[in-house]
């Protein structure tokens, strides 16, 4: 075609006299102004005017054509697009018989360039008709949507392989359109919420949410899709076993290739062990720093209530003292703080007063049963017995070779009895007239921080102790005895 001008589009270049439709200025009125209109219209246009349906197009139609333009100006119909016509006819047929039709995407495979190719067209196919009014031919505006088909085809396929990849992902997945409505949930979040596409999809997810988290959940999801901005957040989710686990979700806006936004897509981890973790971890911070300040404490005490007649023996006895505090901290530490071994205690306190060898440690009998010591009670009760044992190694009967100890216990209705004794030692002249500073520490402790009771019997042989500890506070209650928990 040749170039227009401000008065419209030229006229094709064509001896129209060697074309069925003969001169231009003896067309048909009818032809001539459908023609004009035509060929003023950007929209892809063709006529196909009288027996041979003579194919006449616009400047807009001609990438359509492909390499059959310009030469198929004023050809046949049938001979322009003969390797389509088997799958045109019918439609064309139906314009001819007076029936207007529609076509949208209709699929063709042409050889326009010298190949065949998929192509897809959305046309309509009117009848044209003469000044009497008769069907003379037929008229088709078009528009090519192979580009657009194609690609939707690939985004389908695209998101086809998008959602397969969500579905085999461990983690729950989810996804949303531009409105914030849930598209796609993968079966990681069906198998775990129990619930089906039915409840889940639109915004049927956030019934899994619980009550007291949704509002503030459906709050964030909303801003996060108004915004086209990032998302996450904790809450509760319910567990198709119909537990509440914690759960972190995060989430992306989802941009196509031309930064347009198509939704968001997420998502959402169980973090029920790890929540638990930190929490044992905060109690456990917590437990230390107490047990820390409990321990200051009792060692401030210790330092408080040593006496001593020099700063030699007032260093020893301290020392003594929070070595003491020590072992037990050890052996509660062994089990996670929950419990001590009364017979791991016993021996640790006593190694050090009798030494390891076998000889030294003959000395020494420990008869009793497995005790599992609570916590508060392990710590007063090694203080106790490092007391008995200081006694013991400086006045008692440690102090001498022929010296023997035998500490024996049993545990009745939750209730430790342990009694201590002494033979062997140098000759006790009786009970004391005025209890020493070691008798105050011991009935102290074990009466105010244990709540039992203690009875000191001075026998010519040697002393013979014998203490009761309830092991819980129940037992202390039947007993009569004022439990108190050491702080």
């Amino acid at each position: 075609m040749s170039e227009g001008t401000a008065a419209g589009p030229a006229e094709p270049r064509i001896d129209w006299t060697q074309t069925p439709l003969g001169a231009r200025q003896d067309w048909p009125p009818a032809l001539s102004i459908v023609y004009r209109l035509m060929m003023h219209s950007r929209q892809p246009m063709f006529i196909a005017w009288g027996e041979d349906l003579t194919f006449l197009y616009n400047e807009a139609y001609a990438p359509i054509l492909g390499a059959r333009h310009p030469g198929a100006m004023g050809r046949p119909f049938r001979e322009v697009w003969a390797d389509i016509w088997s799958d045109i006819l019918p439609l064309v047929e139906s314009a001819l018989a007076g029936h207007s039709s529609w076509h949208e995407n209709l699929h063709l495979v042409m050889t326009r360039h010298g190949y065949p190719e998929d192509t897809w067209y959305t046309f309509s196919y009117s009848p044209a008709h003469d000044e009497q009014g008769r069907i003379a031919g037929l008229f088709c505006t078009c528009i090519e949507t192979t580009g657009q088909v194609l690609a939707e085809s690939a985004l389908r396929e695209n998101e086809g392989r998008f959602r397969a990849l969500l579905d085999a992902a461990p983690a729950m997945m989810w996804v949303t359109d531009r409105q914030g409505n849930c598209t796609h949930l993968n079966r990681s979040w069906y198998a775990f919420t129990g619930q089906t596409p039915a409840t889940g999809l639109g915004k049927g997810w956030l019934e899994a949410v619980h009550a007291e988290d949704r509002p503030v959940t459906a709050r964030m999801f909303e801003e996060a899709v108004r915004n086209r901005a990032p998302l996450r957040i904790e809450y509760r989710l319910r567990h198709a076993d119909g537990r509440w686990r914690f759960a972190i979700d995060a989430a992306e806006p989802r941009l196509d290739a031309a930064g347009t936004y198509l939704g968001h897509v997420g998502s959402v981890l169980d973090i029920t062990e790890r929540r638990e973790a930190e929490e044992r971890q905060t109690l456990l911070a917590r437990e230390v720093d107490h047990r820390a300040k409990n321990l200051l404490a009792v060692v401030q005490a210790a330092v408080r209530l040593t006496r001593a007649p020099d700063v030699a023996t007032f260093s020893r006895t301290l020392q003594g003292r929070v070595a003491a505090l020590a072992r037990a901290q050890t052996l509660l530490a062994a089990e996670s703080w929950a419990a001590a071994d009364l017979r791991g205690m016993l021996t640790g306190e006593l190694l050090p007063f009798i030494g390891e060898s076998p000889a030294q440690q003959a000395r020494a009998t420990l008869e009793g049963p497995d005790v599992a010591l609570p916590a508060a009670t392990a710590q007063p009760l090694a203080m106790l017995v490092h007391e008995l044992a200081t006694n013991a190694i400086k006045h008692g009967a440690l102090s001498l070779e022929t010296g023997r100890l035998r500490v024996r216990w049993t545990v009745e209705a939750d209730r430790l009895r342990l009694a201590w004794t002494e033979t062997g030692g140098p000759a006790v002249p009786g009970t004391p007239q005025q209890p020493g500073f070691g008798t105050r520490v011991l009935d102290g402790t074990v009466r105010r921080q244990l709540g039992g009771r203690i009875l000191m019997d001075w026998r010519p042989t040697g002393l013979a102790c014998l203490l009761e500890v309830p092991l819980t506070a129940q037992a202390a209650e039947e007993a009569g005895l004022p439990w108190t928990t050491p702080g």
